[in-house]
């Protein structure tokens, strides 16, 4: 295993720049945007990423075999950490910050989807008002029918209305999703750490400060027409 480390602010920027996708996935989530507009935010943060790097890859020739196995873990942790953001910030809210509130289903939106071997599946996302009439940010989605037009529900809101609501049952189910966030960007971390980003740069030739810094020679002096130069010394 390799001693060689990149310096610590190195380090320390490798894990801000691998954790640019988890805050998109963050957002979105309390936001409630769909998986696609996520996923597209997220393809375009990672290019950008990329383009700003400047040592992408530059050292990967020199990574020792336990490097680029840190470098495998670190990339599957900011997979794993993103994918479980995604699921569970906003539940996290609502476990946290929610209070009970009754909303009434506003009107019933039915979304299918086409499944391998071309069979559709259906899923519903219920928009909700508050009982005063004003509607309610973002949706409840499910695979079935559970609830009809003007049906009350007892939903964990936001109380500044910008993270949308969900059910008391769906929010006690936050811990798995949590939990697989909060150690996967530990793991990130650590794998940042001790090695899994660029390999440590190119010591160099020559040590800085052993030897004296060059300086230029002082000029000749310029030799005038129908000068000749001294041969010998005084006599």
């Amino acid at each position: 295993m390799s001693t060689e480390l990149p310096p610590l602010p190195a380090r320390l920027r490798l894990i801000a720049w691998r954790s640019a996708p988890v805050l998109p996935a963050a957002v979105g989530s309390l936001l409630a945007w769909p998986g696609w507009a996520v996923t597209l935010v997220i393809i375009i943060v990672g290019i950008v990423v990329t383009f700003l790097r400047s040592d992408n890859g530059r050292n990967s020739a020199r990574k020792s075999g336990w490097g680029r196995f840190l470098g495998f873990v670190l990339y599957t942790a900011v997979f794993v950490c993103t994918v479980a953001t995604f699921f569970g910030a906003r539940l996290t809210v609502l476990d946290l910050a929610g209070r009970p509130t009754m909303v009434e289903v506003d009107y019933v939106e039915t979304n299918q989807r086409t499944l391998s071997g071309g069979r559709t599946d259906s899923y519903y996302c219920f928009h909700l008002r508050r009982p005063n009439g004003s509607p309610v940010t973002g949706s409840i989605c499910r695979d079935g029918r559970e609830y009809a037009r003007g049906v009350p529900i007892e939903v964990l809101a936001d109380p500044t209305g910008l993270v949308a609501p969900e059910t008391p049952d769906a929010v006690a189910g936050v811990a798995w999703p949590r939990n697989i966030a909060l150690g996967a960007f530990v793991v990130l971390c650590l794998a940042a750490l001790f090695g899994g980003g660029p390999a440590a740069p190119p010591r160099p030739l020559v040590p800085p400060g052993r030897y004296g810094r060059w300086r230029p020679s002082p000029p000749r002096p310029r030799r005038t027409r129908g000068s000749r130069p001294r041969k010998g010394g005084r006599r």
